[in-house]
């Protein structure tokens, strides 16, 4: 579910939260992305590896915070940047929270120029921080 902001002023908050990860989900995640480590698979070799255990992509938790900002952004808005850092991993079963801050709003004619800062959390401890820059039409759909 997306929660997204009606008015975009600095201190607007939007959100997602996605459905738990799965195990077919990080081997759909591998196939995409030709990342087949094993630490995405095998549980002995990522315990061995000191990591407690399978962990999810990094770049699918960034996905996820991806899809959080284009979808605050809606059907008409575009995404010019986004990055991230990742904090801790996120493992199968966990429940992915992200939420976006407004940070800054500039019109530009006929756009809104937006910048976020972003959290994804699990069980309210964060998993990885990063930004994005939108642009928003100044009338939303």
């Amino acid at each position: 579910m997306t929660a997204r902001p009606q008015s975009w002023q600095p201190g607007d908050v939007f959100s997602l939260e996605t459905d738990p990860v799965t195990t077919q989900q990080l081997v759909r995640y591998a196939g995409a992305s030709d990342d087949y480590h094993r630490i995405h698979y095998d549980a002995p070799f990522a315990e061995a590896a000191g990591l407690g255990g399978v962990i999810a992509h990094g770049m699918l938790t960034l996905a996820f915070m991806g899809r959080a900002v284009s979808s605050a952004a809606g059907p008409s808005g575009f995404v010019e940047a986004l990055s991230g850092r990742f904090v801790h991993p996120v493992r199968p079963g966990d429940v992915v929270v992200v939420e976006g801050k407004v940070l800054d709003v500039r019109q530009e004619g006929g756009t809104r120029h937006i910048r976020a800062d972003l959290t994804a959390r699990v069980a309210g401890r964060p998993v990885a921080t990063g930004a994005a820059e939108l642009r928003i039409p100044a009338v939303q759909d």
